[in-house]
């Protein structure tokens, strides 16, 4: 059986930048979770989205070699971009509509009608986040991270614990070559993990590598290799419920953009806006570039 798929780079201004996702179409072809967790493992990228138009329920989901995953903003730009393609996508005039289902969640994207390709997509979602402000102290924070404290302790920003999806720690840094260097360090970190219940980490700093963002961040967790920059749009909803919580940023529409990587580490630029409103669930909207890099057929028996 001949599966087809598309590779994307996601996030990307231009081509071999980015995040790079498959996407495999799931036409009239039945897989298990364990053939889609196989064949995520054969495509050795951090995740793999299906999209299969006959499963009403669930019509996209999202894998990696180690079982299902959740949505995150750059498997739902792939997806939303291979359904435009596909015709499964709702017309709206001069934008298309995409909605995803994840758990007791509905994730609407929007795609801009491009000349004979999909343009730029955005999705919105309501984000009722969960804030722990307890966190370890900064010099245990840098021992774990292999930095200098003052790298961390001069930010204006301070460490907090976000859930919107996964309980991330969210690390502030006084400038982004500092985020760029950090790495854990096994030891100092195992000490931490009985004082924080999440093994995720977001590190991030006012200030941009590639010079056309407010923020660059980098996602790091104990099986992160070293010097590696995975892609960062699972954690953006966490990250942006952190910024609305900030005291300083006053009730409001707030738009941001974030770097993530280098020219030489494949870069990213994800693009954000949230919603700000005293007692009300923070609104965002994420959104970016998604380039189509390759296509293929994958014989699956």
């Amino acid at each position: 059986m001949a599966l087809d798929y598309a590779l994307l780079n996601v996030f990307a201004d231009v081509p071999f930048q980015g995040s790079q996702i498959p996407v495999v179409k799931l036409d009239g072809a039945t897989v298990s979770d364990e053939g889609k967790m196989a064949i995520a493992g054969e495509f050795q990228q951090t995740q793999t989205v299906f999209i299969e138009p006959d499963n009403a329920a669930a019509p996209v989901s999202v894998f990696s070699s180690r079982g299902r995953e959740l949505f995150g903003a750059h498997t739902i730009l792939a997806a939303s971009y291979v359904a435009y393609e596909m015709g499964l996508t709702k017309d709206e005039g001069s934008f298309a509509s995409f909605l995803l289902k994840q758990n007791d969640q509905l994730i609407e994207s929007f795609i801009d009608k491009g000349d004979g390709a999909p343009g730029p997509i955005q999705f919105a979602r309501l984000l009722s986040p969960t804030i722990d402000r307890y966190t370890p102290d900064t010099p245990r924070l840098a021992a774990a991270l292999n930095i200098d404290e003052k790298h961390t302790a001069f930010s204006k920003y301070k460490p907090m614990v976000v859930s919107v999806d996964t309980p991330t720690l969210i690390v502030p840094f006084t400038r982004p070559e500092h985020v760029m260097a950090a790495s854990l360090n096994h030891g100092y970190w195992a000490e931490l993990s009985g004082d924080v219940y999440t093994s995720e980490l977001f590190l991030f700093a006012p200030g941009s590598i590639t010079g056309s963002s407010q923020f660059h961040g980098r996602l790091l967790n104990p099986d992160t290799p070293r010097g590696a920059f995975p892609p960062i749009g699972s954690v953006m909803p966490e990250f942006i419920a952190y910024l609305a919580e900030q005291p300083d940023i006053a009730a409001g529409t707030h738009t941001f953009s974030i770097d993530r990587g280098s020219n030489d580490t494949r870069k990213s630029i994800l693009h954000a806006e949230f919603d700000k409103k005293p007692g009300r669930e923070v609104r965002c909207r994420i959104g970016g570039n998604v380039i189509k890099i390759g296509v293929g057929s994958l014989l699956y028996p």
